[in-house]
């Protein structure tokens, strides 16, 4: 009989970390997508195509979204193999839980946690090459803006009484002088 409830509860411990992995695995599928996304986007803001950096902008959000809903599912299974192993949730982190999981378990769950390391560290580097290239080009619109603004901007003109009158046209286009 105690033989029969360890071989349940071996059977239900290769259950759950199957589902655990399978669930990771399929996060870090998610996150590849989002990093191409993310790619797809720097290219757009590169070329200056608006329409393909607006589809980049919606496919990027919904992928956010679907990551979000697994990182939800990921989290409240990760409360049931603490459980499981008799593990404080608090602290628990993949690497460690590699550590406590025996195998073939703790190979996918160093595999999954390393895949999803890179993913995102080249997810952040392409989004902070991204941010570069929107602030830069925000600073040269800024400043052609300011330059528009200086040119177009009335310049006051002395009259023969003396005193100033601004009018309509600047005149800094064509000369300096008046």
């Amino acid at each position: 009989m105690s033989q029969r409830i360890d071989e349940l509860t071996n059977y239900r411990m290769d259950l759950l970390f199957n589902k655990f992995l399978c669930l990771l695995e399929e996060e870090t599928d998610f996150y590849q997508l989002l990093l191409l996304v993310v790619q797809k986007e720097n290219r757009a803001v590169v070329d200056l195509k608006l329409k393909e950096l607006n589809e980049a902008a919606k496919e990027k959000e919904n992928l956010l979204l679907k990551i979000q809903i697994l990182e939800e599912q990921r989290q409240r299974m990760l409360e049931r193999v603490a459980d499981s192993i008799g593990c404080p949730l608090q602290g628990l982190t993949l690497s460690k839980l590699s550590q406590l999981i025996e195998e073939p378990y703790s190979t996918r769950l160093k595999d999954c946690r390393s895949n999803l390391l890179a993913l995102t560290q080249s997810i952040q580097d392409v989004n902070n090459s991204n941010k570069s290239l929107i602030v830069h080009s925000l600073k040269l619109v800024g400043s052609s803006l300011s330059l528009l603004d200086n040119l177009i901007a009335p310049i006051p003109v002395y009259c023969q009484t003396g005193k100033t009158q601004v009018n309509d046209q600047s005149g800094k286009v064509l000369s300096a002088q008046i």
